[in-house]
């Protein structure tokens, strides 16, 4: 069962200052359980039903005190750990001073953050969002009105195995058809082609190729949009193949854009992941690990000829620049600004791997399949057949569960990967106390 735990984090349950204290006999972990699926659609419930109470550093608890290490950082947002100090209390402090909105009113918190991402990441603009399909959609937008200023027809090039969110443009750029498959397609203007993945073979020939189907040809892209590492598929971008795809934006005048709302902010060990290859994108998405908790997102803007011609207002967005979000995103940022994190993140990531690989090589049909990238994994376990099994998946995620660690289980992949994503700053000795544990729940399942 999960570890039981004593901390002084969080509110006491019986404080009025407890929203739960209004009704302490009714608001149990069951009545959460029950409550939720009773009014939210059940496709809202595709994790492991555990409560969350509070969280600090690399730990979750429940209201009655158990803990589990977390390995899934609220879904790589957490880079920094829960609840970091800095950002309680830039949180707290914004709160008090009494301005919890602004709309697109100039605050000096907004201008210190983009200010900060400048300073920090070398792009001079920023355009500020909530979400990360919200910036999706964003980049979408610039690069389309970029292109049509110079009589392009402003075609969107992604890759096969994408997320980019679960708007509707962003599922269009997107190369999971199951996520799609609503939406009203327009192909002539969202082409997916195969993802320059290392060990593969690849040319942006494969672009010009779609493009030819399509009736288009090269001057007529506006953006090509693509993952430093594919959360879906455990598959990293080639260096060559990313150098090949820089120089053929840059010949034809396409915008690159890297989607690093799950990569970004030291999760893979470099502050972002195209630092691994030496290809720097014209727009760079950041979101999760930006404020390390509230909804905070960015596109950043490599040249500001890229964003001139937009009509006034064009990017708003009602909370994008929310000051309490914003807080949270300065005293983050500031965390990152030495350098240190990121090391960390390149320490633990190695021992992750190192101990991953270990596991693996235990089972040597090969039916454990493991990919990673800094402190980012994906598992994945196999029929005989070599099919993917996601009720194993599923098992071992409840083994880990009823030991104290918690993993998540996306949809990708019909739900057969366990995805790993504990916070950077996880010590050595939390993250060996973890990978036992996730030995010892997925040894006592047995394989299909």
């Amino acid at each position: 069962m999960a570890t039981a735990t004593s901390t002084g984090a969080g509110t006491d349950a019986t404080s009025p200052t407890n929203p739960a204290a209004r009704h302490p006999e009714a608001e149990d972990d069951a009545w959460v359980i029950e409550t939720l699926r009773r009014h939210e659609p059940a496709t809202m419930h595709t994790q492991h039903p555990v409560v969350w109470d509070h969280a600090a550093g690399s730990r979750i608890f429940d209201r009655q005190g158990r803990s589990w290490l977390d390995w899934t950082s609220g879904i790589l947002t957490a880079n920094a750990g829960h609840a970091r100090p800095e950002v309680v209390d830039a949180i707290r402090a914004q709160a008090q001073q009494g301005l919890l909105h602004a709309y697109m009113f100039p605050t000096r918190v907004r201008a210190r953050v983009v200010r900060d991402l400048a300073q920090l990441t070398g792009f001079p603009q920023s355009v500020l969002y909530t979400t990360g399909a919200e910036a999706v959609e964003g980049a979408l937008k610039i690069s389309r009105r970029y292109a049509r200023t110079r009589g392009r027809r402003a075609v969107i090039v992604s890759f096969e195995g994408a997320f980019h969110g679960r708007t509707l443009g962003a599922q269009l750029a997107g190369g999971l058809p199951a996520q799609r498959d609503w939406a009203p397609d327009r192909d002539d203007i969202f082409l997916r082609v195969p993802y320059p993945a290392r060990g593969e073979s690849w040319s942006p020939q494969v672009i010009e190729a779609a493009l030819r189907e399509a009736g288009a040809g090269p001057d007529d892209v506006a953006c090509v949009v693509g993952e430093l590492y594919q959360g879906s598929t455990l598959r990293r971008i080639d260096p060559e193949s990313g150098r090949a795809l820089r120089e053929w934006c840059t010949r034809h005048g396409a915008l690159l854009v890297f989607d690093e709302i799950q990569s970004g902010f030291g999760r893979t060990g470099a502050l972002f992941a195209y630092e691994h290859i030496g290809v720097r994108p014209d727009l760079l998405l950041c979101a999760k690990g930006l404020s390390g908790s509230l909804p905070v997102s960015a596109v950043l803007v490599g040249d500001p000829r890229f964003t001139e011609d937009l009509r006034p207002g064009e990017l708003t967005s009602t909370h994008s620049g929310n000051p309490v979000s914003l807080a949270a995103a300065e005293a983050n940022l500031a965390l990152f600004a030495d350098g240190q994190l990121v090391a960390e993140a390149a320490q633990r990531g190695r021992q992750l791997a190192e101990g991953l690989a270990a596991w693996a090589s235990q089972q040597p049909d090969g039916r454990r399949v493991v990919g990673t990238m800094g402190m980012i994994a994906g598992v994945v376990f196999t029929r005989q057949d070599g099919t993917f099994d996601p009720q194993v998946a599923r098992e071992v995620a409840a083994k880990c569960v009823e030991s104290g660690l918690l993993v998540c289980v996306p949809s990708t992949l019909g739900g057969a990967m366990l995805k790993i994503m504990p916070p950077v700053t996880t010590s050595e000795a939390e993250l060996a106390e973890a990978l036992a544990l996730f030995r010892a729940a997925s040894d006592a399942v047995q394989l299909t």
